[in-house]
């Protein structure tokens, strides 16, 4: 939330840690099996799935607008409900349209109302400046890999690339969701932690749960993601999901291990990113600039952190993903 503050786009994060604090998705499961039955019944069971069909092409579009996060989504859905007129049953079409439950909604903005005041008591208040970049899901999200990296990062490991002949020649074949692996880290015994060991080196494999967004996304232009939370049935599945972008990881996602001679910057002692020594330099800097500016902040809470260079700088380079400085 704070991150959120800083970085222009306080009501989104709000709503991303009022969604994870809830406990449960608003949106509905959607059943669109066809029943069979007599004429008048099968019309009716037809007119309920051409229905629960447009409820999930809403979805995966939004879901298209804010990149492949579960937790974007869920920020996108809440404001668009929240800014609509509570009386004329407004509110209540919107859900309908998207198949979201009322009393999560309202859950969800109980909740938002207690952060926002929370937030404001520390400094961080809602103004113009603060969600100047509340329309950018890319920052969005990358409060997102902020909150929850590096601890409860996933590992995408894609197929070998596969190629089939065609009148043009070969052509890469498209990937399939069900052949993506993902994986965790496995945690560590207490006598472990007390040697300073966080991870003993073994990965788990986990599986995307069929009620995340993410259930059916084929690829992900960063091979790296964050969960909330991991649920353990008959398999270790991920309920949400956020796709990482590479300087998301590098100035928010853990501790940095630049190795020049290979030309690769690992994060937390996990996550490899392809990088040069001036990059993991920049980037360094910049990380311990923000804690001063956060602890200047905390001396003096109507110090505007986001007015800083650095924080405009910082904004641009997830904003590009490096490419435009």
């Amino acid at each position: 939330m704070i991150l959120g503050s800083i970085l222009g786009c306080r009501e989104a994060a709000l709503a991303m840690a009022a969604a994870m604090s809830v406990g449960r998705s608003p949106f509905l499961k959607i059943d669109v099996s066809r029943k069979r039955g007599k004429d008048k019944i099968d019309e009716r069971a037809g007119i309920e799935e051409m229905k629960n069909h447009q409820i999930l092409e809403g979805r995966r579009n939004l879901f298209t607008i804010v990149g492949n996060s579960d937790h974007a989504l869920l920020a996108s859905v809440f404001l668009k409900w929240k800014n609509l007129d509570s009386g004329g049953g407004s509110r209540k079409r919107f859900c309908d349209s998207l198949g979201l439950s009322i009393p999560g909604m309202r859950d969800m903005l109980q909740l938002f109302r207690q952060l926002d005041t929370a937030l404001a008591s520390i400094g961080y208040i809602s103004s113009v400046d603060s969600d100047r970049n509340g329309h950018s899901w890319r920052i969005i999200r990358t409060c997102a890999v902020a909150a929850m990296s590096p601890a409860q990062l996933v590992k995408v490991v894609r197929p070998a690339t596969v190629y089939h002949e065609t009148a043009e020649g070969a052509r890469e074949k498209d990937g399939q969701a069900k052949e993506l692996k993902f994986y965790v880290r496995t945690s560590v015994d207490a006598s472990a932690k007390s040697n300073g060991n966080s991870w003993n080196g073994k990965e788990e494999r986990v599986f995307m749960h069929p009620s995340s967004s993410s259930f059916a996304t084929c690829s992900y232009g960063c091979p790296w993601l964050v969960y909330f939370s991991l649920v353990r049935t008959s398999k270790a599945f991920l309920r949400d999901v956020t796709e990482c972008s590479a300087y998301a990881l590098l100035l928010f996602g853990g501790k940095l291990d630049v190795q020049a001679s290979k030309g690769v910057i690992v994060v937390d002692g996990w996550a490899k990113l392809s990088a040069n020594a001036r990059i993991g330099s920049l980037v360094g800097g910049l990380r311990l600039k923000v804690d001063e500016l956060l602890e200047k902040k905390a001396a003096d809470p109507s110090f505007d952190v986001a007015a800083t260079k650095e924080m405009q700088l910082i904004v641009k380079l997830v904003v590009s993903d490096g490419l435009g400085i």
